[in-house]
């Protein structure tokens, strides 16, 4: 194989990798997604859930309100493996999801907490390894 060749393969290879990246992350937002769809649905009547809370939560599996609203347990609705930092924003009547975020690399800030388009998640914008479910 000639310098030529491999000047050509490398950038391939390099955004490969890029998007597989960026897959994986959308798809572990995604699971923290429905996780929190289900942790809401199930507490909604019996926990306090004030509207456009965020949580954020990692490996334990507890998400903590940024406000006034009851921690939610979304782990069990996650899997046994399930590794990483996350955050997801309630609905403003507090009964539902809009979006969740998660990251493979670092806690994620409450300015982090918003929607990606999938060219974010792919160019990692923020340097924290982080998207969303759903993306912009």
């Amino acid at each position: 194989m000639c310098i030529r060749d491999r000047a050509i393969i490398v950038p391939s290879i390099i955004g490969y990798m890029h998007q597989a990246n960026a897959s994986t992350i959308t798809a572990n937002a995604r699971n923290v997604y429905n996780a929190a769809k289900l942790s809401v649905f199930e507490n909604h009547e019996r926990c306090t859930i004030n509207g456009n809370e965020i949580y954020t939560g990692d490996d334990s599996g507890t998400a903590h309100a940024a406000g006034g609203s009851d921690d939610l347990s979304v782990g069990k609705f996650m899997g046994e493996d399930f590794k990483g930092h996350y955050a997801f924003v309630v609905s403003s009547d507090g009964n539902d999801v809009l979006y969740a975020v998660w990251s493979n690399k670092n806690n994620i800030d409450i300015s982090d907490v918003k929607m990606y388009t999938y060219d974010e998640i792919e160019r990692d914008v923020t340097g924290k390894g982080i998207g969303s479910y759903p993306t912009k």
